[in-house]
């Protein structure tokens, strides 16, 4: 084998297919299982809690603070009325993964300390559904949730492999190589186990492979088109904000594409010697040297 890509043979992609599909599956299942511990909700730890509340608390109520998701009011009876508003934890929604911040009104508020952009991409999410369906999270949290998830984990996950698959078609040297690369990425990660929850971890990966994807296109391809540079770098960014080590590979991605642009664009700046040889004779056909003559300048006189 000389290295180059080769064709793929006819039984590789439907067993591709066979690899995505049954993820996939197994994933779907994995959704519509998941539960907590208390069976109320399909919140599995203080992480998850805390997004989804923030997720809760921006389209129910119009606020990133949490207070009105995370706290109970105490009933009439309890204490006499002794004890203060919100003193009593909602077990389902509350979460360790919090901070307190004045707000615009003068008064302290709990936040979620997780980086809020995923929090309100998937808001906006919830926001076009409770439009849709009128569902909402506080009452119906296993379908709202499972329906989420599947928009922003399971699908984004099986375009993601589809994507992998074919640039190995494209760029793979041997069949059993593109089939371990795609084995490997259906079935032997954490990307799977982690998906049933609201993570930044899975939003990272499939920000990641679609960089790298980019990168490669970018690299392979001297004609690549703009737009793979906006790609890589709208997924570079994406995956540094929500997996800080990333901002490594948001620095590798915009290195490796400007050296790929300069090595481009760097030998048309520069004159051929045959154009300047050129030029220059046409400047000076048919011109005499003309010889230099003093000029006194003398001062004006007012």
């Amino acid at each position: 084998m000389n290295g180059a890509p080769t064709v793929p043979a006819a039984w590789y992609r439907p067993v591709v297919w066979i690899l995505i599909a049954t993820s996939l599956a197994t994933l779907a299942g994995r959704l519509v299982r998941v539960e907590s511990k208390s069976g109320r909700t399909p919140f599995l730890s203080a992480n998850d809690r805390s997004r989804w509340s923030t997720v809760r608390a921006l389209v129910d109520h119009g606020t990133y603070a949490l207070d009105d998701v995370i706290f109970l009011e105490p009933p009439p009876e309890d204490d006499g009325g002794l004890k203060p508003p919100r003193i009593r934890r909602d077990g389902d929604w509350y979460s360790i993964d919090l901070v307190k911040h004045r707000g615009w009104d003068g008064l302290e508020h709990y936040y979620s300390s997780k980086p809020p952009l995923l929090a309100t991409i998937v808001a906006g999410e919830y926001w076009l559904l409770q439009k849709a369906t009128g569902a909402r999270i506080a009452d119906q949290p296993f379908y709202v949730a499972i329906w989420l998830l599947i928009l922003t984990n399971l699908l984004p996950m099986g375009i993601a492999w589809w994507c992998l698959s074919r640039a190995l078609e494209t760029w793979g040297r041997s069949d059993w190589g593109r089939l371990f690369v795609m084995a490997s990425a259906t079935w032997g990660t954490l990307l799977n186990p982690m998906a049933v929850t609201l993570n930044n971890h899975t939003p990272a990966a499939i920000s990641t492979l679609f960089a790298a994807l980019s990168l490669l296109r970018i690299w392979r391809d001297e004609k690549a088109s703009p737009l793979w540079y906006a790609s890589g770098g709208f997924f570079a960014a994406f995956a540094a904000a929500n997996e800080l080590p990333a901002l490594s590979l948001l620095a590798v991605c915009g290195a490796a594409a400007f050296a790929r642009n300069g090595r481009r664009a760097g030998p048309t700046m520069q004159p051929r010697p045959a154009d300047s040889g050129a030029v220059e004779t046409r400047s000076h056909r048919g011109r005499q040297p003309q010889p230099c003559r003093r000029v006194r300048v003398h001062p004006q006189v007012g």
